[in-house]
């Protein structure tokens, strides 16, 4: 369903590149009535070049330009909102679900540091589900510069910890504008970037469960984050989404079924 997003969201697709079976898709289809080129592949082809399971013929080129630190921070500042900060967040899974659920939620955006995997990749545009076109996601930032950032605005930052950190319904910064920085599946975040952060939030756990993913936790804390907005009777307007920023590199995406899954 890929594709189809991208065509609803506005963005600028190059060129569509689909196996004979896969050419009458509704999809394709719509993006050669939009006047996108749509190349014939041999059977085969793209199952080659493309890092998926099971691709199943089509591969679109989208131009997109990652969002600026400065545009969405300022944009969390003045409607009040969250902004997830992944860091060194090396799962494509866990990234994409996390761009998804910024969508949910109403987030301002999302950033990844230096050293997240790229938002591009295959695995990580299909796990967006289509919210990587709608969504302003910056890219390869040094924390530093996010924490300075945060600091000139006034938009607190939260750590997310395994231990030792308030409740997600106990944490007061989740009231307005907030960075809730979500650290690598493996090592979380490390400890002198907690000793900079505002607050921490833990999720409460029973039984012998250690830990969640980082996908799991984040939405935890988000949705936390949208349950008070609506509580508090604000509405959505705040909510960063529109198409994707033309200009900047390219991306190839395929998919696994014929509207498009992942990207490159």
């Amino acid at each position: 369903m890929l594709l189809a997003e991208a065509l609803r969201a506005g963005a600028a697709i190059e060129e569509v590149h689909a196996e004979p079976d896969a050419l009458e898709h509704p999809s394709v289809r719509a993006a050669r009535d939009a006047g996108v080129e749509v190349h014939e592949a041999a059977p085969g082809a793209l199952a080659k070049v493309l890092d998926l399971t099971t691709p199943r013929g089509v591969v679109a080129v989208v131009r997109a330009a990652p969002a600026e630190l400065s545009e969405v921070l300022d944009r969390a500042h003045s409607t009040g909102r969250p902004v997830p900060v992944l860091v060194s967040l090396q799962d494509p899974g866990n990234a994409g679900t996390l761009v998804r659920v910024a969508e949910a939620t109403g987030c301002a955006g999302v950033v990844l540091t230096t050293g997240s995997v790229d938002v591009r990749n295959p695995k990580t545009v299909r796990a967006t589900a289509g919210s990587v076109f709608r969504v302003p996601v910056v890219e390869s930032v040094e924390l530093d510069e996010v924490l300075e950032g945060c600091g000139r605005r006034g938009v607190p930052v939260l750590a997310t910890v395994g231990h030792g950190g308030e409740p997600p319904e106990g944490a007061a910064l989740l009231d307005g504008a907030v960075a809730v920085l979500v650290g690598a599946e493996a090592h979380g975040l490390p400890e002198p970037v907690v000793a900079r952060c505002d607050g921490s939030v833990t999720l409460p756990m029973e039984g012998e469960v250690e830990s969640l993913n980082a996908a799991v936790a984040g939405a935890v804390v988000l949705f936390e984050a949208a349950r008070r907005r609506r509580s508090a009777g604000r509405d959505h307007r705040g909510a960063a989404t529109g198409p994707l920023s033309t200009g900047g590199r390219s991306g190839a995406m395929g998919h696994n079924d014929p509207s498009m899954e992942s990207s490159r």
